[in-house]
C-alpha cells in the first residue's frame, strides 16, 4: 500500500506553535542578564495567592523571536496592496515568509541549545521559526528565566499559576527573545458574552412557531434574510457561495457537530462539515463557549455556505491564543479568518501584543484576511468606566467589526443604527488605541475627529449585532436568536471568502489584508455604492456620524456592490460560476474538485495507484494525490479546448507539498500545459521537495492558447528514496 508519509506529523510540523517574550531592556542587577519588563504578570495581579506552585509540576513555554528585517516587511506589506506595484497581490508562501523574515537557523539553534542546557524538551519549533514551543516543569522554568510562580484564585473561582515578576533571559539574547507564553495558565480571553433573545424553542416547523424579528424557528434572521439585507443574493443566485474557499475560525473552546449541521439541514445550504485542528492538546471537548463556536460556524454557512470552515481550537491560555493563531498562518490554508474571542487592550501585555502584531504581518504577506469582533460593551471593552478598544480588533493589520441594530425593509435592507443599550451597557465596541498609530490606510471623511490623538481607530467596519435584531442559530439542542459583535465578524469572513472566490473567477487575486482595499472603496469614488453610512446613535459615548465614527467605523456592506468594486467588475455576474468584466464567464474544466469520481481526468501511476484520493482535500472529500512512493511518476489531466472568440482564460489551483526528504531538491511537481498528443507546451509551475508548504493557491493566464485544444496536466516525480507528497485541488480554467 502506497505510504502515506505521515500526514499527521507534516501538519505537525506546520504546528507553528507561539510563544511571545518582549524584548525589555533594563539589566537585572549584579547579573549579565536582561529582564524581558513587557512580559508583564499581569495574572498575578488580579489574583488571590494561594502559595508557591509545585516545582515538579509539568508545563510547557512557547519562546518568541525577533523576525528579522523588520523595515523591509513594513514595506513590502504595503507594497502588496499598492496596484503600481511588481508586489501587487503576490503574496508569500509560509516558507518564503521565513526565508525572508523569519529569524535564521543560527539564532534558533543557538536558542534551542540555551533551553536543552536548561532541561527543556523542545517540542516544536513554528513554520516560521518566530516561536520555539518547549516542554519542563515549573522548577525550570524559575531557575532559568529568574522568576517564582505561585497558585492563586481569581474573581470565579478559577485556581490558576502565574510568575510574579518579569522574566530575565542572558543578555546574549537581547534581542532576539521577545516574549515567554506560559509563565501563567490563566483562562482569561473572552468572547464577547452571548446576547440570546428571550425567546428560546426546541426545533419546529417555521410555520408552527411566531417569529420575533426575522422568521426564524424561534425568530432572528435567516441565511436568506441575511443575504437579502447585505445585497448578496445577487452573487449567490450567479453561484458565489464560497465554493473552492477556506475560513479559519479561532476558537478558545470546543462545539458539537450535530447542532452545526442541524442549522446546515434546516437551512437546505449543504454546507460542507466542519473540520478540526487541535492546537496545544486541546480536547475540542465544548465548554461554556460553545455556542461561540455554533455562532461562528453557523453564520459563515449562512453567508458562504459552500466554503470549507475549519475550526482552530487551542486552551483558553496566553500560550494557546498565539499557538492557535501561529498554527492558522503555518498552515496557511485559509484566506478568510474569524475571531470573537479577544480582551481589553489595556489588560493584555504588550509582548503578547507584540507577538500577536507578528503573526498578524505574516497573515498579511500570505494573503490572509482576519475579521475580529470589536466586543459587546461599546466603548468601555472591560466592562467598567475606562474607555478602551479590544485586542486583537487594535491592530492595524486586523479588521475591526462593530455592531449595528438591523431593521429590513419585506426581504431587503431597510436601515440600521449603531447597537447599544444603556440599561445593561451594551453596545459595538469602538474607540481609539493607546498602542498603535493610526495606520496610513485609514483615511476617509470622518477618520481625523475631534476625539482623535494621532492612534488607531476602531472599528473599522459594521454588521447587525443587536440581540433584538439577531441571528437564527442552533445551539446546545435548541433554536435561538444570538446577537454581538461575534456574529458580525464571522459575517464578514464570509463576506471575504465570497470576494476571493469572485476574484479568482475573474483573473484576480484575493483580497488579502483587507483595511487597505475596503478603506480605498470608502474614501475614492467607485462604480456602486459600497456602504450603508450609519448615521444614529452611539456605542455608550462615541456617536454615529456622516462618515466615518468610532461607534459603526465606515458603516456596513452592500456586499454585491462592494465585491463588484473590489474586482473592478462591470457588473455582470455571469451564469453559475461567472462574474467579469464584459461577459459571461464559461468554466472548461470539470471535476474540478475531484469530487465526481475520475472522469473527465485522465491518470496514470507508475505504483497503480488512484490518483483522486480522500487523504488531505483542499475542499470538499478529495483532491489529486500524486507520489508519496519512491520511483515514481504520476500524471493527471484533462482535456480542453479554449475559444477562439476567448478574451480572458485564467487557470487557477491549489497545491500542498509535504516531503520526508531532509536535503533537496530531489522529487518534484510540474503544472502543465500540453498539447493533444501530451507534449509540454508550457511548464506553469514547478514545485519541489524544498518548498514544502500547506495549501497555496496558483493563478495563470492562459489567453495564448485561445483557439487550441490543451491538456491542464500536474506530474509528479520521485527519487528513489523519501518519498514526497503532492496535492492538488479545486481546478478551474475560466474563459470569456
Amino acid at each position: 500500500m502506497r505510504k502515506r508519509k505521515l500526514l499527521a506529523s507534516t501538519v505537525a510540523s506546520l504546528f507553528s506553535l507561539s510563544l511571545c517574550l518582549s524584548s525589555g531592556s533594563s539589566l537585572a542587577a549584579a547579573s549579565n542578564r536582561v529582564h524581558l519588563n513587557k512580559v508583564a504578570p499581569m495574572a498575578a495581579k488580579h489574583g488571590t495567592p494561594l502559595g508557591h506552585t509545585n516545582r515538579n509540576t509539568k508545563a510547557s513555554l512557547t519562546i518568541a523571536l525577533q523576525l528579522r528585517n523588520s523595515d523591509k516587511l513594513e514595506q513590502f506589506l504595503s507594497s502588496l496592496n499598492d496596484p503600481a506595484s511588481p508586489n501587487y497581490k503576490h503574496f508569500l508562501t509560509p516558507d518564503e515568509f521565513k526565508n525572508q523574515y523569519g529569524p535564521t537557523d543560527e539564532t534558533v539553534a543557538k536558542v534551542k541549545s540555551f533551553l536543552t542546557s536548561k532541561g527543556f524538551e523542545v517540542k516544536n519549533v513554528s513554520a516560521n521559526h518566530a516561536f520555539i514551543t518547549v516542554s519542563g516543569t515549573i522548577g525550570m522554568m524559575e531557575d532559568t528565566f529568574g522568576v517564582t510562580i505561585n497558585n492563586y484564585k481569581n474573581s470565579k473561582g478559577d485556581v490558576y499559576y502565574s510568575n510574579t515578576e518579569a522574566p530575565s533571559i542572558p543578555v546574549e539574547f537581547s534581542g532576539i527573545i521577545t516574549d515567554i507564553e506560559g509563565l501563567n495558565n490563566e483562562a482569561h480571553y473572552t468572547h464577547p458574552k452571548i446576547r440570546k433573545s428571550s425567546q428560546l424553542v426546541k426545533q419546529k416547523p417555521a410555520s408552527v412557531v411566531k417569529p420575533n424579528v426575522g422568521s426564524g424557528p424561534a425568530g432572528g434572521y435567516t441565511p436568506a434574510e441575511l443575504k437579502g439585507a447585505y445585497d448578496i443574493s445577487p452573487l449567490a443566485s450567479s453561484g458565489y457561495t464560497g465554493s473552492g474557499q477556506t475560513v479559519a475560525v479561532m476558537e478558545l473552546d470546543g462545539y458539537k457537530a450535530t447542532n452545526v449541521s442541524t442549522y446546515s439541514n434546516y437551512y437546505g445550504l449543504g454546507s460542507l462539515a466542519p473540520t478540526n485542528v487541535y492546537v496545544d492538546g486541546y480536547s475540542g471537548a465544548a465548554g461554556q463557549g460553545e455556542t461561540e463556536v455554533e455562532l461562528d460556524i453557523e453564520v459563515i454557512n449562512a453567508i458562504a455556505p459552500k466554503a470549507q470552515v475549519v475550526v482552530y481550537e487551542g486552551p483558553n491560555t496566553d500560550q494557546g491564543l498565539i499557538d492557535t493563531y501561529q498554527k492558522i498562518a503555518s498552515d496557511n490554508k485559509a484566506k478568510s479568518i474569524s475571531v470573537s474571542w479577544g480582551i481589553g487592550e489595556q489588560h493584555i501585555s504588550s509582548a503578547t501584543l507584540n507577538s500577536l502584531h507578528t503573526i498578524f504581518q505574516q497573515y498579511a504577506a500570505q494573503g490572509q484576511s482576519i475579521f475580529a469582533a470589536s466586543g459587546d460593551n461599546g466603548a468601555y471593552d472591560s466592562g467598567g468606566a475606562t474607555l478602551e478598544v479590544d485586542s486583537p480588533a487594535n491592530d492595524p493589520y486586523v479588521t475591526g467589526v462593530g455592531g449595528t441594530k438591523l431593521n429590513l425593509s419585506n426581504s431587503s435592507y431597510g436601515s440600521e443604527s449603531v447597537w447599544s443599550n444603556t440599561l445593561n451597557r451594551t453596545g459595538g465596541g469602538g474607540g481609539l488605541s493607546q498602542v498603535y498609530a493610526m495606520p496610513s490606510f485609514q483615511s476617509g471623511p470622518g477618520v481625523q475627529n475631534s476625539y482623535s490623538n494621532g492612534k488607531r481607530q476602531v472599528p473599522d467596519v459594521s454588521a447587525d449585532a443587536d440581540p433584538s435584531t439577531g441571528y437564527s442559530i442552533y445551539s446546545t439542542g435548541s433554536w435561538t436568536v444570538v446577537g454581538g459583535t461575534s456574529a458580525a465578524a464571522p459575517l464578514w469572513a464570509g463576506i471575504a471568502a465570497l470576494n476571493n472566490q469572485y476574484a479568482a473567477a475573474n483573473g484576480k487575486g484575493s483580497l488579502g489584508q483587507a483595511n487597505p482595499t475596503l478603506y480605498k472603496a470608502f474614501n475614492t469614488t467607485q462604480t456602486y455604492t459600497a456602504y450603508h453610512d450609519i448615521t444614529t446613535g452611539k456605542n455608550l459615548y462615541y456617536p454615529a456620524t456622516t462618515g466615518y465614527d468610532m461607534a459603526s467605523g465606515i458603516g456596513t456592506p452592500d456586499v454585491y456592490n462592494l465585491i463588484r468594486d473590489i474586482n473592478g467588475s462591470s457588473g455582470s455576474t455571469g451564469g453559475g460560476t461567472g462574474g467579469g468584466t464584459g461577459g459571461t464567464a464559461t468554466q472548461l474544466i470539470q471535476n474540478g474538485g475531484f469530487e465526481s469520481g475520475q472522469s473527465p481526468w485522465v491518470e496514470s501511476s507508475t505504483g497503480g495507484y488512484q490518483i483522486i484520493d480522500s487523504s488531505l482535500p483542499h475542499s470538499g472529500s478529495y483532491s489529486a494525490y500524486l507520489n508519496g512512493y519512491n520511483n515514481s511518476t504520476d500524471i493527471i489531466y484533462q482535456t480542453v479546448t479554449i475559444p477562439s472568440t476567448a478574451t480572458s482564460a485564467t487557470l487557477t489551483f491549489w497545491t500542498y507539498v509535504s516531503t520526508t526528504e531532509i536535503s533537496h531538491p530531489y522529487d518534484y511537481l510540474y503544472a502543465q500545459v500540453r498539447n493533444s498528443s501530451g507534449s509540454a507546451l508550457s511548464t506553469l509551475l514547478t514545485l519541489n521537495d524544498g518548498t514544502a508548504s500547506g495549501w497555496v493557491q496558483h493563478s495563470y493566464n492562459l489567453i495564448n492558447f485561445k483557439g487550441q485544444t490543451i491538456q491542464i496536466a500536474f506530474k509528479g516525480t520521485n527519487d528513489s528514496s523519501n518519498p514526497t507528497d503532492f496535492y492538488v485541488d479545486d481546478v478551474s480554467l475560466q474563459v470569456q
